[in-house]
């Protein structure tokens, strides 16, 4: 039997939108990384979808078709959602905008350079010789890519890494090249991120023709303190670049977050 995404589904505290959100996690972490940012928006009256990507124990055919699995499961929503990745999710994302499988779609730290900026030479090397099947560690604990995550959080995120399928890497080079997408489009940069450039970001935001937002602080906004700020500029994008036709409650408090 084909393996298939798990599904975690956040209520909103009051319903107010008729689509959903779905969240698409990055490399080596699971959808526990969107916690927090997942209450504020189920606040604003979004519910949410959390999903998680099969692990190292698939087959490599299953692993290297992330898009396919979430694309899936978009597809199962009653109303085309908007997507938001992050990282590698990212990616994801801005490949369903290409497909024209979600209403739209926002990349947080998209991996645009592949994994030249999270691997180490050694690493990559191995991703030349291993087989399809062979699953690549997580980096230390102390390597760029975990920076800026809050010393309280440090120990969860660590517990919870697992190893990724060689053939999913590979397959972040094609991704990592993405085409204009057919809906809205939003790519999301962090300052001080010092695995995916902002500079690198707004470019491609540009050459694909989709919008670009600078926020601060590192590779992992959602993990940060006042996740509660970053979570309106990208609410306040929705509403209005694809709030017509959403709103279960219309009228100008749409456009102000509570």
């Amino acid at each position: 039997m084909a393996e298939t995404a798990g599904l975690t589904v956040i209520e909103p505290e009051s319903e107010r939108y008729r689509a959903d959100l779905v969240f698409v996690h990055g490399l080596w972490v699971g959808s526990g990384i969107w916690r927090a940012a997942v209450a504020g928006f189920a606040h604003r009256g979004w519910r949410c979808v959390l999903v998680d990507m099969p692990g190292p124990a698939s087959s490599a055919a299953v692993v290297s078709s992330w898009p396919a699995l979430v694309d899936e499961v978009v597809r199962g929503r009653a109303m085309k959602p908007i997507v938001i990745g992050h990282d590698a999710g990212g990616l994801v994302a801005l490949d369903l905008a290409t497909r024209g499988s979600v209403r739209a779609a926002i990349a947080v730290a998209p991996l645009l350079e592949g994994l030249s900026g999270v691997l180490t030479s050694l690493a990559r090397a191995t991703l030349r010789f291993r087989r399809a099947t062979a699953p690549v560690p997580p980096p230390a604990p102390d390597h760029a890519y975990f920076a800026r995550i809050p010393a309280d959080l440090q120990g969860g995120v660590r517990a919870g890494l697992v190893a990724e399928p060689v053939a999913w890497l590979r397959e972040l080079e094609r991704l990592a090249q993405p085409a204009a997408p057919r809906v809205p489009a939003l790519l999301v940069a962090q300052q001080a991120d010092p695995i995916a450039a902002q500079l690198f970001i707004e470019i491609c935001a540009r050459g694909i023709e989709a919008d670009f937002l600078r926020c601060t602080g590192g590779h992992w906004p959602m993990l940060e303190g006042r996740v509660d700020d970053w979570v309106t500029q990208l609410h306040r994008w929705i509403i209005k670049r694809v709030g017509h036709g959403l709103l279960i409650l219309r009228g100008d408090e749409d456009l102000v977050d509570p």
